[in-house]
């Protein structure tokens, strides 16, 4: 019974020292949620990328993200060093958003989104999403692709 004591008080250490996220602290893929909710989610992540812990924001986008996407962006490992590049990098942490209307193509979603990164850059990025058939994510709406459009923009300092 000690023993069991012992691992059940050691397990979130351990955790917490491997560097493994606690997905129940985050919010994940469910039935209901429609194309601009889960695209909301992830900016809102994104937006506040270390709460509840260190990369918690890249872990829901990971979390969201379909598992035809995981296979080319995975694991969360990859997936972490490829958000914090200089392509999609302004994501994290950024500072302002804003959200296009969703248009649906056949089984397809797609939403542009606005950011502006802490350094005042601003681009849009364009979110492609799917809803899911078969295997666990059944019926669920998740992320297929993200790509910026155009350059970026630095805001004008007068005239």
């Amino acid at each position: 019974m000690a023993l069991i004591t012992a691992w059940l008080c050691a397990a979130p250490l351990h955790a917490a020292l491997s560097g493994n996220p606690d997905q129940s602290k985050i919010p994940q893929p469910e039935v209901g949620l429609e194309p601009q909710d889960v695209v909301s989610i992830v900016i809102d992540a994104l937006a506040n990328n270390d709460k509840p812990f260190a990369d918690a924001g890249i872990a829901t986008t990971f979390a969201f993200a379909s598992p035809a996407n995981k296979v080319n962006t995975g694991p969360l490992d990859k997936f972490k060093q490829m958000v914090k590049n200089d392509v999609y990098g302004i994501m994290v942490d950024h500072v302002e958003s804003n959200f296009s209307q969703v248009v649906y193509d056949d089984d397809n979603a797609y939403q542009l989104v606005q950011l502006k990164g802490k350094n005042g850059i601003e681009i849009v990025f364009a979110f492609r999403l799917s809803k899911q058939i078969g295997g666990e994510f059944d019926g669920m709406w998740m992320t297929d692709a993200v790509w910026p459009i155009g350059d970026a923009m630095v805001p004008q300092q007068g005239f």
